[in-house]
């Protein structure tokens, strides 16, 4: 209650906590089941559905997106532009280096079944998907992902007894192969040392989140809306720390951190017999990676990844226990059904948020009053129908939705900003003043609202100077 109550977006909290409680369900679910059967057409149609598409986007869909005029100057375009430009290849996922995380969980899979095929066409067919894995995990262009995936396929080659030292050296060369022609393909990146960079600065602020607020934590899931106030002039943003360990710690605070850090320990180290045996290396190296995973990312947080390692844990720690029945699945089916309504108003509102790029702002007004109707706390929805009213200057409408974005998210940068300026048009200047102070303090980044304070701060001292006299 102490962590909701420090929560700016009291919403983001309920819904990371349905999330996490959502997976450990699953991993109580799913520890009664012996899974690894199933995952073997699983493994092998997902990857061919995958693989095939990561081969068809960087082949044939960037080149069709690049060879357009580009003529488009909406945020959107020129962002997916840009993205097709550097060449990494995502598939269905978001960003490449979950992609990256997701080819390596299938090949250390591809390879345990190629292990234990049971004829030379099968093997064929394993072979021939692991070398359209590797190609797709190359063309991520993810230093992360070759890492992660090193370090899964390692321990499992050594976990399950069927690798001998003798093919070390080769294999390493293998790896480190993939490691250079990745590096090849980012060169200009990897020259400047660009990807550390970019995680030590977000580490950094993912520090001074912490430091804010030790004790309590800024909230569960409230990471992306208080991190905006920690991040200096010159520093990359990002919502997320890019370590899941740095996020949670700032989000649940540290004494909650360090009681979960407990009790994990303790239960790994009680079940670490079983997570060594040889039957379940197949499972338990599929954690060792997506563990590395949540080192160098937010991990856990991705919805991919969180599954993945709650079934692969589940797998690897066996839980005696009768076989779970029908009446089991309804806390799932309830905590999955608010989780997928959330993702439904979510993809409405970055719908809405194409359109209002576009300049289409009747048609982006209607997917954010959809979005809405999904979820009446969507923030982002809020603000993008106060700045369709801001833009068609209906400053009562403006103002009206302003006060709806506040009233969910206090410390939103952006819609500070804009309220002030809306009462500095009314004439009302000590309150404009103070939501700009507040504008200036959420996002020190943004140089504009710095600015727009110190505008108004100096107009209010001129005011106040002229009435004296």
């Amino acid at each position: 209650m102490l962590n909701f109550s420090v929560s700016g977006v009291k919403y983001l909290f309920f819904l990371r906590l349905a999330y996490f409680i959502f997976l450990a369900y699953l991993f109580y679910f799913c520890s009664r089941l012996r899974l690894e059967r199933i995952f073997k057409p699983l493994s092998a149609g997902i990857a061919l559905i995958v693989f095939i598409y990561g081969i068809i986007q960087k082949y044939f869909l960037f080149p069709l997106i690049l060879s357009q005029a580009g003529t488009d100057p909406s945020f959107y375009s020129q962002a997916v532009r840009i993205r097709v430009a550097s060449g990494r290849v995502f598939a269905i996922f978001p960003l490449p280096t979950l992609y990256a995380m997701v080819c390596g969980l299938l090949l250390i899979f591809i390879v345990h079944y190629f292990y234990h095929a049971g004829g030379g066409g099968e093997r064929i067919f394993w072979a021939a998907l692991f070398l359209l894995g590797g190609l797709n995990l190359v063309l991520t262009q993810s230093f992360g992902g070759v890492l992660f995936f090193t370090a899964g396929i390692l321990f499992y080659l050594f976990a399950s007894r069927i690798f001998k030292i003798k093919y070390l050296a080769p294999l390493l060369m293998v790896l480190a192969l993939m490691l250079f022609l990745v590096t090849a393909l980012r060169f200009s990146e990897a020259r400047e040392l660009a990807p550390a960079r970019l995680r030590f600065a977000n580490w950094l602020q993912a520090g001074r989140v912490l430091a804010s607020s030790p004790l309590l934590g800024v909230g569960l899931g409230n990471y992306e809306t208080s991190v905006s106030a920690h991040i200096s002039p010159g520093e990359p943003a990002s919502i997320y720390a890019h370590n899941f360990f740095l996020q949670l710690a700032a989000e649940s605070g540290l004494p909650m951190f360090i009681l979960l850090v407990f009790f994990s320990w303790f239960f790994l180290k009680k079940s670490l017999a079983g997570f060594l045996r040889r039957e379940n290396a197949l499972f338990a190296s599929a954690c060792v990676l997506i563990m590395f995973f949540n080192i160098f990312d937010v991990g856990n947080f991705f919805f991919a990844a969180g599954a993945s390692f709650a079934i692969a844990l589940s797998q690897s720690i066996p839980v005696a226990a009768a076989r779970p029945g029908r009446g089991h699945l309804w806390p799932a089916f309830i905590l999955a059904g608010l989780l997928l309504v959330n993702e439904a108003a979510a993809n409405l509102q970055k719908t809405a948020d194409l359109w209002h790029s576009l300049r289409d702002y009747d048609r982006a007004d209607r997917y954010y009053r959809q979005a809405l109707r999904l979820n009446p706390s969507s923030y982002r929805a809020l603000m993008g129908r106060a700045a369709i009213a801001h833009i068609r200057r209906d400053d009562a409408g403006t103002e009206k939705a302003l006060k709806k974005v506040l009233a969910v998210y206090p410390g939103y940068g952006y819609a500070n900003y804009l309220y002030s300026r809306v009462l500095h048009g009314k004439g009302v200047f000590l309150t404009a003043l103070a939501y700009a102070q507040r504008a200036a303090a959420a996002n020190r980044k943004n140089a504009e609202y710095g600015k727009w304070y110190e505008f108004i701060q100096g107009n209010f001292a001129s005011q106040l100077k002229i009435s004296g006299d």
